[in-house]
């Protein structure tokens, strides 16, 4: 998906944290930027458009002995009665014949739920004194009710818990400062939303400029199908209407012309395809597809073909795309004749083997030939089975440039005739439903499915780019990658 969030086969995901430090480090900017904006944006907010409020408090004595009773005989016990009629003092306080009264002797214009709602209760310290304050956007007006308050509670205490009565400590004061907005706190708590906001932000942009990668999608989604390997993206970027579509296939790199991300990527397809088959076997005979066109089928092949050569193995590509033929073209070979012209009338064809040869290696190929009009019936002749049989004693690997599934039925008619056939995807045209119609088609033939290769990723690219500044010219050199070899093509005779 990205470097910080992984999918893994279960539909699990395992989050990275070193790697999601790092994306955050490297967007701190930006972090700081927003944190800053947020921080000064709640601080001129609580400024200028929150009200402020003052309070002001009067402070009561509880004592639940009579106020005729011997005031100097007061005991341990007296004492803890009083501190548990604080909770009963407080409800008495705001009950609505208590601020009906204070209502009525300040004259402010309040019901009871807006005054109920502006006074706030408390004990001093688990003492038996407790505070009664009264917030407004008036100074003068909060002080004046909590005065009424003072003058109005005893009495209203008094009626209704005998035995006890109530003295002001403390009346109330006109308030100077602000009690709120607290400026500093609503900088602090939207600097802290910023902070966090601006985290989740890089994240989420992560997520979804990166999205879930194309293998990734694949494993989730196709759990029984191998990734063989993930080609980096290749070519230049096209002008064209169709901006999903940004490359082309003829604009890849062929053979000698790989560039060392590319190199490793298809020596990793080759070695996994030689785990598909068993050592015992003689020749192996493998389709190469694709849903749709453009998808990278034929780079594949032809790349595919050249890295077996460069491993020693006698390899045979062979265009079964009579439609669209484009291997000769890609190669610079003949068209004519091809395979086409072989099946028709072998008898009156020239030699249709292709010798590419390239500075370390060689590989046979066999074009397309001329456009039938049958291309169908022409794969699946008994024709192009015994071809395949005669040329599976002379090669290792036989590679078929097939025509694509999804657009129509050519590469089926061959699916009993090879031993696995690999399907390639590339990752700016994935569709899922496309590619599981695709999938269920060719396992409805039976067709063996070796993997799948997924072309022009663009996530394989930036992994690649890693590792190429210190090893490409090295590994390239050595192994020929980075050097043009003049490709040249040879005419053999027929075996």
């Amino acid at each position: 998906m990205n470097e910080w969030l992984e999918y893994i086969d279960g539909n699990r995901y395992v989050i990275h944290l070193g790697e999601m430090l790092k994306l955050l480090i490297r967007n701190i900017g930006v972090i700081i930027l927003v944190t800053l904006l947020l921080g000064s944006g709640t601080f001129a907010y609580s400024t200028f458009c929150v009200t402020p409020l003052y309070q002001s408090s009067i402070k009561m004595y509880v004592n639940n002995t009579s106020s005729v009773g011997d005031a100097t005989s007061i005991t341990s016990s007296d004492i803890t009665a009083s501190q548990d009629l604080v909770d009963t003092y407080a409800v008495v306080l705001t009950s609505k014949p208590t601020i009906e009264a204070v209502i009525e002797q300040t004259g402010v214009d309040y019901s009871y739920e807006e005054l109920c709602n502006m006074i706030s209760t408390e004990s001093i310290n688990e003492t038996e004194v407790f505070q009664v304050t009264v917030t407004s956007a008036d100074p003068v007006e909060a002080a004046e009710i909590a005065n009424a308050i003072a003058e109005v509670a005893p009495d209203e205490i008094m009626d209704i818990v005998s035995g006890s009565s109530v003295k002001i400590v403390e009346y109330a004061s006109v308030a100077v400062d602000k009690s709120s907005p607290n400026r500093k706190k609503y900088a602090l708590v939207g600097a802290a939303f910023g902070f966090v906001l601006s985290c989740i932000g890089v994240l989420l942009y992560s997520l979804l400029q990166n999205g879930m990668s194309v293998e990734e999608k694949i494993r989730r989604d196709f759990k029984d199908q191998a990734i063989l390997s993930v080609i980096p993206r290749m070519g230049k970027k096209s002008k064209g209407k169709h901006k999903k579509r940004k490359y082309t296939d003829g604009q890849a790199e062929l053979c000698e012309q790989l560039s060392f991300a590319s190199a490793e990527a298809y020596k990793l397809l080759r070695e996994n395809i030689s785990f598909c088959f068993s050592d015992d076997q003689s020749c192996r005979i493998i389709g190469v597809t694709s849903s749709m066109r453009a998808e990278g089928k034929t780079t594949t092949s032809i790349n595919l073909a050249y890295t077996l050569a460069l491993s020693k193995k006698r390899v045979c590509l062979i265009d079964c795309d009579f439609r669209l033929p484009s291997v000769a073209k890609s190669l610079h070979l003949h068209r004519k004749p091809g395979m086409t012209n072989f099946l028709v009338t072998p008898s009156e064809s020239p030699s249709v083997l292709q010798k590419y040869k390239v500075d370390l290696a060689d590989f046979y190929v066999i074009s397309a030939g001329d456009i039938p009009p049958n291309p169908s019936e022409l794969l699946g002749s008994k024709r192009m089975q015994k071809v395949l049989e005669v040329l599976a004693k002379n090669f290792e690997y036989i590679i078929l440039d097939l025509p694509p599934v999804g657009v129509v039925s050519d590469a089926l008619t061959v699916s009993k005739m090879i031993d696995g056939m690999l399907f390639v995807v590339r990752e700016d045209f994935y569709e899922r439903r496309t590619l599981r119609e695709t999938m269920r088609t060719l396992t409805t033939v039976d067709t063996k499915l070796l993997g799948v290769v997924v072309t022009q990723s663009s996530t394989q690219e930036k992994e690649y780019k890693r590792y190429s500044s210190k090893y490409g010219y090295k590994y390239g050199y050595q192994y020929g990658y980075g050097e043009k070899a003049g490709s040249q093509s040879e005419h053999l005779g027929q075996e």
